[in-house]
C-alpha cells in the first residue's frame, strides 16, 4: 500500500519499480503536476508507463467519469501495471501493451539493467514489440482527447511527439516529457514544430536546461494555466 502522497492508501505492487513508489516519495514534481491538472472526468495518457505508478495515481484523480490510457511495451511491466489497476478496482485504467512512436509497426526493445531503462532500437538484439502512433491509435479506438500526456520513453521522445501531432494540433493537451540526452535536437523540434501551434516550453523544476542532459520538459498550450 502506498504510504503518502496523492496515492496514499492505494494498493500497489512495486516489484520491478522503485522503492519510493510504495513510500509515495518518487517523482514529487510529477505527482504535483498530476494533482494540479487531473480532475474527475479528466483523461490521462501515460506513455512509457512501466509498472503503472502514475497510471494508478491518475486512476484515483480522474474518477469518477475519467479515463487513463497506459502504454507499456515490456510484457512483464504491462502485466504488472494492469494488475495494479485491478488491485484498486480501476476499470477505467486501460493498459496497452505497445511502444509509442512515429508510426505503427514492429520494433525491437533493447533491455536495459532495469525495466525503466528499456528502449527502442533498430536492430534485432532484444524483444520484438508492437509500436503505435498516438494519432492512428486514437482514431482507431475512438479514445477521448487527453487532458494531460506524460512521456518517458528513454530517448524516443521526438518520435512520440511526431506521431501525435494531430492530437497536439487539435486537442492541445498539456504534455510532460522526460528528455533523455537530446540536447539541441529537442529544443529545435519544439521551436520548429510545436511553437507554431502555440506551445510554450518550460521545465518541470523551473530551471533552464540547454545541454546534453536528462531533464523534465513541460509543454503548455498557449491557453493553459501555468503549472
Amino acid at each position: 500500500m502506498i504510504a503518502r502522497g496523492i496515492g496514499a492508501g492505494l494498493r500497489f505492487n512495486a516489484t520491478g519499480g522503485q522503492p519510493g513508489y510504495l513510500l509515495g516519495t518518487s517523482e514529487p514534481l510529477e505527482q504535483e503536476l498530476l494533482r494540479r491538472h487531473l480532475q474527475p472526468e479528466g483523461v490521462f495518457y501515460d506513455i512509457g508507463a512501466n509498472i503503472g505508478f502514475f497510471s494508478t495515481l491518475a486512476g484515483r484523480l480522474v474518477a469518477p467519469g475519467g479515463s487513463v490510457w497506459a502504454f507499456e511495451p515490456f510484457p512483464a511491466s504491462a502485466q504488472r501495471a494492469r494488475a495494479n489497476a485491478t488491485l484498486n478496482g480501476f476499470a477505467h485504467v486501460t493498459v496497452i501493451e505497445a511502444a509509442v512512436g512515429r508510426e505503427s509497426g514492429r520494433m525491437t526493445l533493447a533491455l536495459g539493467r532495469g525495466p525503466t531503462q528499456h528502449r527502442l532500437i533498430s536492430d534485432s538484439r532484444g524483444v520484438q514489440v508492437d509500436v503505435l502512433s498516438i494519432d492512428a491509435w486514437q482514431r482507431r479506438v475512438g479514445a477521448p482527447a487527453p487532458t494531460l500526456v506524460m512521456i518517458d520513453v528513454e530517448g524516443a521522445e521526438l518520435d512520440v511527439l511526431e506521431g501525435m501531432m494531430g492530437v497536439l494540433t487539435e486537442q492541445r493537451p498539456l504534455v510532460a516529457c522526460e528528455v533523455h540526452w537530446l540536447g539541441d535536437d529537442f529544443h529545435g523540434f519544439v521551436e520548429s514544430r510545436l511553437s507554431p501551434l502555440g506551445y510554450v516550453l518550460s521545465s518541470l523544476d523551473g530551471q533552464a536546461h540547454a545541454g546534453i542532459e536528462r531533464w523534465h520538459a513541460l509543454l503548455r498550450p498557449g491557453s493553459a494555466a501555468q503549472a
